[in-house]
């Protein structure tokens, strides 16, 4: 029996294999250095577990190394002390909040910069 052929779907966005999803969003050349693929690794290896999970009652392998205060906002990226080991769902969480204080961090430096 064949299978039926799907309907199409006007919310979804159609793509050419060539193109996939996320092909045009801008990407942060920080996170493409050897040093930080290395320090990343180490520091996962150290805290193998999500910091999130973990407050939540939970044991669940983290994935990302992610930067507690916002990268583009801390004094010093490489400072262990303010990394955390999550997991994809926690760091999805997390990086949506980060957008939102990055924008505001630099807009009053913008206001700051007129005054």
């Amino acid at each position: 029996m064949l299978r039926p052929k799907s309907k199409p779907r006007p919310w979804t966005i159609k793509r050419s294999a060539s193109q996939p999803a996320m092909a045009n969003r801008p990407r942060d050349p920080f996170y493409h250095t050897t040093r930080w693929r290395k320090e990343s690794k180490a520091f996962r290896e150290a805290n193998p577990l999500c910091a999130e999970c973990l407050r939540e009652g939970f044991v669940v392998p983290g994935e990302v190394t992610d930067h507690i205060i916002p990268k583009d906002i801390c004094m010093d990226p490489w400072d262990w002390k303010n990394w955390q080991d999550l997991c994809k769902k926690h760091h999805a969480r997390k990086a949506a909040k980060d957008k939102q204080l990055i924008k505001k961090h630099r807009d009053e430096l913008a206001k700051k910069a007129k005054s």
